[in-house]
């Protein structure tokens, strides 16, 4: 064995002792104690007094059952669901000339469909235009890419354009809602 090799040996070992024995030592502070030391089904309450709510003063230790697994999970507060987002997009459509060639979601473009292409959107979400000026909106889902032109956040197929009440502008400021 080379000094190289011992001295890989001689550092190594006592590292992964010593790992491991702040590992053991983190997870006693912690309190935490494996599944199969559970499996006796009873908590050792040694000093405490202790009542449960039946009334009953004093709780004997093979009384006190765990939750499966311990220690019961600790409480969380439940989150809302995520409000839809909403904010003003600057819209263009396009149709003719991408019609029938594939999207970026690997479908073909039809531009009688209400589909949309964005730069960062997941392919797949689900969205709802509103034209401000018109009062007018439509849902599409975005299955594309782009758009690649400065200023502009998404677009449209020629179907969204047209129930939007834009396809002569060919661009315009849109409310975009996530669904």
């Amino acid at each position: 064995m080379t000094a190289k090799n011992f001295l890989k040996k001689a550092i190594y070992r006592p590292a992964v002792f010593l790992c491991l024995l702040s590992i053991g030592s983190a997870s006693a502070s912690l309190g935490y104690q494996p599944e199969s030391a559970m499996d006796s089904g009873s908590v050792e309450i040694i000093g405490l007094k202790t009542t449960d709510l039946s009334g009953n003063p004093h709780l004997r230790p093979s009384e006190a059952r765990p939750e499966k697994g311990g220690y019961p999970a600790p409480a969380r507060p439940s989150r809302p669901p995520p409000p839809s987002v909403s904010r003003k997009v600057t819209a263009s459509w396009y149709g003719p000339g991408h019609h029938d060639r594939l999207t970026a979601s690997g479908q073909r473009f039809d531009m009688h469909k209400n589909t949309l292409a964005h730069k960062t959107l997941p392919l797949g979400t689900r969205v709802r235009l509103v034209n401000p000026d018109n009062g007018k909106s439509a849902e599409g889902v975005v299955n594309d890419r782009g758009p690649y032109i400065r200023g502009r956040d998404v677009d449209l197929s020629y179907a969204m354009a047209r129930q939007l009440g834009f396809v002569k502008t060919g661009v315009m400021k849109l409310d975009l809602e996530k669904m």
